[in-house]
C-alpha cells in the first residue's frame, strides 16, 4: 500500500497536473457538443500527461495516486481508440496498490478493452 511518508508535489508536477486538467476539461466539453475528432486529439494529449505524471508520483511515494493516473491515461487511450495502450496501462495500474472496488472496476475496464481489441 501507499507509504505514509509521502513527499509533497514538486512545482513541475503541479504544473503538469494543472495543464492536464485544463486539456481534459476542454476534451470533455468538445465531446459533449459532438466535436469528437478534436476531443480525441485532446484525450491523447491528456493520456500522455498522465503517463508522465504517474511515475513522478511513484517517486514521491504516492503509489495509489500514480495508479489513478495510469487508469486515467488508459481510459483516455480507450476513448481515443488506442486499445493496445489502454490495455497496457490498465494492467500497469492493476500491478500496483488499488482499493478493492477500484481493482474490480479496472479489471472490468481491462476485460472490455480486451474484448474490443479481439474484434
Amino acid at each position: 500500500m501507499s507509504n505514509l511518508k509521502t513527499k509533497p508535489y514538486t512545482k513541475a508536477l503541479k504544473e503538469m497536473m494543472s495543464q492536464k486538467s485544463q486539456i481534459l476539461t476542454k476534451a470533455q466539453a468538445l465531446s459533449d457538443i459532438g466535436i469528437s475528432e478534436t476531443a480525441k486529439s485532446l484525450r491523447l494529449s491528456v493520456a500522455n500527461y498522465e503517463e508522465h505524471i504517474a511515475p513522478m508520483l511513484d517517486v514521491l511515494s504516492r503509489e495509489l495516486e500514480a495508479a489513478a493516473h495510469r487508469i486515467s491515461a488508459a481510459s483516455c487511450y480507450e476513448k481515443a481508440g488506442d486499445l493496445r495502450r489502454a490495455v497496457n496501462l490498465y494492467r500497469a495500474a492493476l500491478s500496483g496498490p488499488l482499493l478493492d472496488d477500484t481493482r474490480q472496476e479496472v479489471e472490468n475496464m481491462l476485460s472490455t478493452c480486451l474484448v474490443a481489441l479481439s474484434h
